[in-house]
């Protein structure tokens, strides 16, 4: 099974990657998303941004996910 997380641009970069928020930073391709902004929230599979959310939607995730990693 693979899972999308979701991550808030910081900063954009050269060459249609973003800086985002995930445990640190991380480069990510945005030629899926190329509207994207700082400050937007995207869900992203590896290194590749798939698509746009909003911040309630990528909050919710994130606790979903969190309160899963705290079960093992």
């Amino acid at each position: 099974m693979c899972l999308a997380t979701p991550v808030q641009i910081k900063l954009k970069t050269k060459n249609e990657k973003l800086k985002v928020i995930v445990d640190g930073d991380k480069e990510v391709d945005i030629s899926l998303v190329p509207k994207a902004k700082k400050g937007d929230w995207l869900l992203c599979h590896g290194d590749l941004a798939i698509n746009k959310i909003d911040e309630s939607e990528a909050k919710t995730i994130l606790g979903m996910i969190k309160s899963c990693q705290h079960q093992h």
